[in-house]
């Protein structure tokens, strides 16, 4: 699977958006940990970000799935960047 192709990042969206649906609850019961999403739903969540990558590579193929903070807030740096996705 190429980790930028069409259907990767059609998965890493739908992943995204189970996510974001779903924080408000999961900041409410799991702030500061590290949330597991595959195939648009919550897998698990985990303490630590190598708990959860080590498990996330056991069960799923690189680019199937998301870990993402739960409760961090995006840090205002006093300007703006922009992801760029270089092709291969």
């Amino acid at each position: 699977m190429q980790l930028h192709s069409p259907e990767v990042m059609a998965e890493l969206e739908k992943n995204w958006q189970a996510f974001k649906s779903q924080q408000a609850q999961l900041e409410a019961k799991h702030w500061g940990k590290i949330a597991m999403f595959h195939d648009g739903e919550l897998v698990d969540v985990y303490n630590n970000e190598s708990d959860a990558y080590s498990i996330a590579v056991e069960k799923f193929e690189l680019g199937s799935f998301i870990l993402q903070h739960v409760g961090e807030r995006p840090i205002d740096l006093g300007f703006h960047t922009m992801f760029v996705q270089l092709e291969e």
